[in-house]
């Protein structure tokens, strides 16, 4: 039988689609609203959100350049502070803006002003991790190591789960690492693998038997370390909610795509429902701890941007409503089932990439670390998911191959 039929034959309406508009109502009012939440995050993560300060008001950091390059960094402290003690009248003040500028000074070896304005942030931001983090590596850069120190265990203790932070006061100090959970070798192995087979399924041609086999490992070790990812945070006296719920929704995201491409027929089940309801419980949580740490004074909870939780929560609002969907039209097929399974397995690829590479700063050179470079195989993995998305809307070939018999055999035989 052709692809071409298979298709034709599985786009055929189910009987139950027939009183299902309430439910496509409700599953399109939930990608609308998972969308305008992520878009809004994001927005407001870059400072492209309209702010409640005058239109005409400047960031901070623009007005300190211009007063350090005129007058000196002693008088841009002073000027900070009038400025804070006025509130920030009309200025954009943030945590990440001063940072920024501070890391620029610092790039240029002006040290002593670097660790002036981060100082500075760090009165204001008190229960930032980040910005004490950023205060003890200037103070390293100075050679003010006893203050560096200091800087560093103020992170510990506002944020127990700092990597970086810990492994930094172990080599200043000499103290030993504790030796490693029998469970963490089990993280890192499954980590370890996941990658590696997620990069092979990413990269080998789709609905191949090297794909299929790729893509089992992937799903098998993505499971090994969501699982273990969870154990941890629930067993360690430092564990975070964070690690919790972004363990269930990469876990939900592998399992869902898996089943996709698996499953014989395009009709939904039990399994579908309750994978709903378990996404949509992760979301409930992302979004509660997101707004929790948008109305706390740091605009962190647990040491994580109010930003990450409100963009995953998104993700797993964005995963229910193609969920319900995808029940209320009684299953999907073709380009539609492809797509399912693309996107799903890409973004719990990225999370196991940027989990790695910026979760775990400290296995990497600091001049690595600083370079920005961290980020680059996270944008690669988004930058594929999107040309593979684009192909599929647009490629009348591809769409033809998106078939049961081929590419979304998983573990099978190509056609």
């Amino acid at each position: 039988m052709s692809s071409v039929g298979i298709l034709e034959r599985s786009d055929k309406p189910s009987p139950r689609r027939a009183n299902a508009r309430p439910l496509r109502f409700l599953a399109g009012a939930l990608i609308v609203l998972a969308a305008a939440i992520g878009a809004g995050a994001i927005a407001r993560a870059f400072g492209l959100w309209p702010s409640s300060a005058a239109p005409e008001s400047r960031k901070l950091s623009e007005l300190l350049t211009e007063t350090i390059e005129k007058d000196g960094i002693a008088a841009a402290v002073a000027q900070y502070r009038e400025l804070r003690e006025r509130g920030f009248p009309g200025i954009r003040e943030s945590e990440a803006d001063t940072n920024s500028l501070g890391y620029a000074l610092l790039r240029k070896r002006e040290k002593e002003s670097a660790i002036s304005l981060f100082h500075l942030n760090a009165e204001t931001h008190p229960e930032s991790a980040n910005v004490h983090d950023s205060l003890g590596e200037a103070y390293l850069a100075a050679g003010e190591t006893a203050l560096a120190l200091a800087s560093y265990e103020r992170v510990l203790a506002i944020a127990p789960t700092s990597k970086s932070a810990g492994v930094t006061l172990r080599r200043l100090t000499g103290r030993e690492r504790p030796p490693y959970r029998p469970m963490l070798w089990v993280h890192i192995a499954a980590g370890s693998l996941g990658l590696l087979a997620g990069a092979a399924a990413a990269i080998l041609r789709k609905g191949t038997r090297r794909h299929a086999v790729a893509g089992n490992f992937f799903f098998g070790s993505m499971l090994g370390l969501t699982s273990s990812a969870v154990y941890i945070a629930l067993t360690s006296p430092d564990g975070a909610v964070i690690n919790i719920l972004m363990g269930l929704l990469t876990a939900y995201l592998v399992t869902t795509s898996w089943w996709t491409a698996r499953r014989r027929g395009v009709e939904t089940g039990l399994f579908d429902r309750i994978a709903l309801l378990a996404a949509l419980a992760v979301s409930s949580g992302l979004f509660y701890y997101g707004l929790a740490a948008a109305s706390s004074a740091s605009g962190r909870k647990d040491g994580i941007p109010a930003t990450v939780y409100l963009v995953f929560g998104s993700v797993a609002l964005l995963a229910d409503g193609l969920d319900l969907r995808m029940i209320a039209n009684g299953g999907v097929s073709g380009a539609r089932r492809l797509a399912r399974h693309l996107w799903r397995m890409c973004v719990a690829l990225f999370i196991a990439v940027m989990s790695f590479f910026q979760g775990q700063p400290q296995v990497f050179p600091e001049a690595l670390r600083n370079s920005g470079l961290l980020i680059v195989p996270g944008l690669l993995v988004v930058l594929l998911l999107i040309v593979w998305l684009v192909r599929l809307r647009f490629s009348k070939a591809v769409r033809r191959s998106a078939s049961l018999k081929t590419i979304l055999a998983v573990g099978q035989e190509a056609a």
